[in-house]
């Protein structure tokens, strides 16, 4: 069996990211002193997250662009600009439900098709979800709805193996995908919604030919069960995947084109363009851009030898830390309680207490994408310093 390219873009992604994330596991391990991208690096949602701390935490402070802020750029940009092309060639959950339907396909299981009302269907569940996930984050409870979160579950998968909330909900969108096409990416996920929102506005579009009878032959393998459209152009919630493009016309006549603006693209450089700017902005816009200033604070001095714990509000809630003072330095960093994410905890723990130690203050950096949970874990080692300065 020959794969085609997509599903070949597809795969390389998706082994570039079971690579990352492996290699940041035996780094968080202490196997190897090096790391590509942390997890929290890899959450698209990282942009959103600092957009609302900007706006709505008095004690945030810009350090510079990280990866996952880069992330959200890129995806959003590529999403204005080409269309839903993540969903269609990048997400690695968008290729396992592939996968798995195709699976589903090879085993002869019966297809289930959603169905389809006149004033609903199943689709505007996702901008449902897209907008009950903005309202929490504002309100600060996003870390209710984060357990769920099948993109976390699907990266700490590589990160050792637990049975949680969000694992359950990756298992069952594969399981699912073995009938149903990219449940997820149509139904639920609320980046996709997103995407779908940015693709509508933006300038590219996906069109009938001119002498294209719509018999929509070239669409009936469609991901994500595009229907025969009524106006020229294919609904935004299309995921770019150019297979109907591709798809030979059964009468000889012009299918569907890419369109850019005025400009009609040949499908290669539409998705080699989309691809290329997506990878340029996620891996440039870090270097490139603006730099914050980091956390300053003197030198740590009068403090009182003993054991001391601070508390304060991390992302999923309270951090607890003791501080073990000898000879009136910071010997030891222990964190009691949190209830942090799996994946982007662990760096902040074992990274920032060892930064501190070292210095002997906080002047230490946030660790990338995971920016709530170094803030929290700073402020409950800076509550622990305040008690031993009292001598309490």
């Amino acid at each position: 069996m020959k794969l085609k390219n997509r599903s070949l873009v597809q795969i390389a992604f998706t082994i570039i990211v079971m690579a990352i994330v492996i290699i940041y596991y035996l780094y968080i391990n202490e196997y190897i002193d090096y790391k590509i991208f942390s997890i929290g690096d890899l959450n698209p949602y990282g942009g959103w997250s600092a957009l609302k701390s900007f706006f709505t935490d008095v004690s945030y402070r810009f350090r510079g662009i990280s990866y996952s802020m880069a992330l959200t750029v890129a995806i959003s940009i590529t999403a204005f600009l080409f269309g839903r092309i993540f969903c269609g060639y990048i997400c690695p959950i968008g290729a396992m439900q592939d996968f798995f339907k195709f699976m589903g396909n090879r085993l002869g299981l019966k297809e289930i098709r959603l169905p389809r009302w006149r004033y609903f269907n199943f689709e505007l569940i996702k901008y449902l979800i897209l907008i009950l996930v903005l309202v929490l984050s504002i309100l600060g409870l996003g870390h209710i709805i984060s357990p769920l979160s099948p993109w976390v579950s699907y990266l700490n998968i590589f990160m050792g193996l637990s049975l949680k909330a969000g694992t359950i909900v990756l298992l069952a969108i594969a399981f699912l995908s073995l009938f149903i096409r990219r449940l997820f990416c149509r139904v639920f996920c609320p980046l996709g919604a997103f995407q779908a929102l940015l693709s509508a506005i933006g300038p590219s579009t996906l069109e009938i030919g001119e002498n294209c009878g719509r018999c929509i032959y070239c669409m009936r393998n469609c991901p994500v069960h595009i229907e025969r459209p009524k106006e020229r152009e294919i609904s935004p919630e299309c995921i770019r995947c150019v297979q109907c493009i591709n798809t030979p016309c059964i009468r000889g006549n012009e299918g569907y084109r890419i369109r850019l603006g005025k400009i009609i693209m040949k499908v290669k450089a539409y998705v080699s363009i989309s691809l290329v700017i997506f990878i340029v902005i996620f891996i440039i816009l870090p270097i490139l851009g603006p730099k914050g200033s980091g956390e300053a604070m003197a030198k740590i001095e009068g403090l009182n030898d003993g054991t001391f714990t601070g508390t304060a509000l991390g992302f999923g809630g309270n951090i607890e830390v003791e501080l073990v003072v000898e000879n009136r330095q910071i010997k030891d960093i222990k964190v009691l309680s949190h209830s942090e994410t799996t994946g982007y905890y662990e760096e902040v723990f074992r990274s920032l207490s060892r930064d501190i130690i070292e210095r002997q203050n906080l002047s230490v950096d946030a660790i990338s994408g995971a920016t709530t949970t170094s803030r929290g874990f700073l402020n409950a080692v800076r509550r622990g310093i305040s008690k031993s300065l009292e001598g309490n």
